[in-house]
């Protein structure tokens, strides 16, 4: 596998992947989105974002993260991605979902997972073209995972 780009962090051109497999053992899809702050990850007081801007001013409890994204699809064409997400909001379906600085599988990439809902759907189109689609993961309350950062080793 190719090694991850010298620099990469975490907020540098993310993407995000979903899998319907929980536990991190299924078969990754991405999902066409843009990110802005893409992992919030609060403790009372306690903000972040995926570019490492952050604020601290009281570490208690346990740590609550969200992903917030915009899905950009070609209006009249979304595809399966779209259909999927689309299903999984209305149903609330858990998804197992990792956020990375690029290919999934580069050696020493930081991915973020996260086992969660869509707990938020905003679909707009701002051009003739375009549907974008604001959403925002949070962490399934129900679900034994726990959110995590990892490596990439091999």
């Amino acid at each position: 596998m190719p090694n991850a780009a010298d620099g990469s962090v975490l907020g540098d051109d993310c993407k995000l992947f979903y899998s319907a497999t929980l536990g991190g053992a299924g078969a990754l899809t991405e999902i066409p989105v843009v990110i802005d702050d893409a992992i919030s990850s609060e403790r009372r007081a306690v903000e972040s974002n995926c570019r490492g801007d952050a604020e601290i001013s009281e570490h208690t409890g346990k740590p609550k993260y969200s992903i917030s994204a915009n899905m950009l699809f070609k209006r009249g064409t979304p595809g399966t991605t779209y259909a999927a997400m689309r299903a999984a909001y209305v149903a609330g379906t858990v998804h197992h979902y990792a956020l990375a600085s690029g290919a999934i599988a580069d050696v020493g990439q930081v991915v973020f997972r996260i086992e969660g809902r869509i707990k938020s759907w905003n679909e707009t189109r701002p051009d003739n073209d375009t549907v974008k689609v604001a959403i925002e993961i949070a962490k399934a309350a129900d679900n034994s995972y726990a959110s995590n950062y990892s490596t990439v080793s091999s």
